[in-house]
């Protein structure tokens, strides 16, 4: 490549050139996940399918605490969730969008707080509802939404796909089944039929929007919102589904699972959380008797920093 770029091009291997990098740019698929929620008066169902290029994903629960819910959520493995669920019934997920119109426009505001580690997870643990989590945005910053769009759910079957646009956020609210990403047309079409809420179902719709190739399909997720049961499918998702319940597995303490060998580990003994899947693991340490004051604030702010 360096030679070429060093020798004189013709117009025709200009031409072709240009040809070939258009062409891949449209053979590589688009980064977003495919999330959708399927509803009616006695079952509220969130899916969801995981699209990225790094294989190693993980499952991790932490229990509730002083002021926050216990969850289950769903990422890889720098321990940043990227989907979840809490004891309360409410859920998320995002969809990146690239933000290739530039109508985004989305920055820190002084308006809104900024929180320790993940605003979602910080989310998560504190709302019940989809309407406390479209307050709790309007009062804490969520990058988030520079490059994604999120939809929560709860187990009433109300939903609401929170997104930002000029420098605003807009909230498209729900009470029916919808869910948008990368199977977008296949997804509409599938949804138009107003399927029940099946995990059946619901699964064979994850399948028929499974992404391949760079970005391929690297776990789908069910979650029952009013159960709290959990079904888990590793890549191929077209294999039975992992089932666990989120309250049961928090009586067994913060663990987690290395998605690819779920099936595996789901029968073993639980493996405690690593020091980035816990809440505030700075948090752990005991405080010297003897302080510097200085010194001290110094290291917080280091410290706090790391954790955002």
């Amino acid at each position: 490549m360096i030679q070429l770029r060093r020798r004189p091009r013709s117009c025709l291997t200009r031409v072709v050139l240009t040809l070939l990098v258009g062409l891949m740019a449209f053979s590589l698929p688009g980064r977003g996940c495919t999330i959708f929620v399927l509803t009616d008066a006695e079952r509220t169902l969130f899916f969801n399918n995981e699209d990225w290029k790094n294989p190693v994903t993980r499952l991790w629960f932490i229990q509730a605490g002083d002021g926050y819910y216990g969850c289950a959520y769903l990422g890889f493995d720098d321990g940043w969730a990227q989907g979840g669920l809490n004891t309360a019934g409410l859920a998320y997920d995002w969809v990146a969008s690239g933000n290739k119109d530039n109508t985004t426009q989305w920055f820190a505001s002084p308006e809104r707080l900024t929180v320790r580690g993940n605003p979602t997870q910080r989310m998560l643990e504190t709302c019940a509802t989809v309407e406390e989590a479209i307050t709790f945005y309007g009062k804490h910053h969520e990058q988030g939404f520079a490059t994604a769009r999120i939809l929560l759910a709860d187990k009433s079957g109300a939903s609401a796909i929170i997104r930002a646009e000029r420098g605003k956020l807009v909230i498209e609210r729900e009470t029916r089944s919808r869910g948008f990403g990368y199977g977008g047309k296949t997804l509409e079409k599938l949804l138009a039929r107003q399927p029940k809420p099946t995990v059946e179902g619901g699964a064979q719709i994850l399948q028929a929007c499974v992404q391949e190739g760079y970005a391929a399909t690297k776990y789908a997720n069910i979650f029952d919102l009013r159960t709290g049961d959990i079904l888990m499918l590793p890549a191929p998702i077209n294999d039975k589904p992992v089932k666990l319940n989120l309250a049961t597995e928090l009586k067994r303490g913060a663990h987690y699972f290395d998605i690819p060998k779920l099936r595996e580990q789901v029968n073993q003994p639980p493996v405690p959380l690593l020091n980035n899947l816990k809440r505030f693991y700075l948090d752990e340490f005991t405080p010297a008797v003897r302080q510097d004051a200085a010194v001290l604030e110094r290291i917080n702010r280091i410290m706090r920093g790391a954790e955002t």
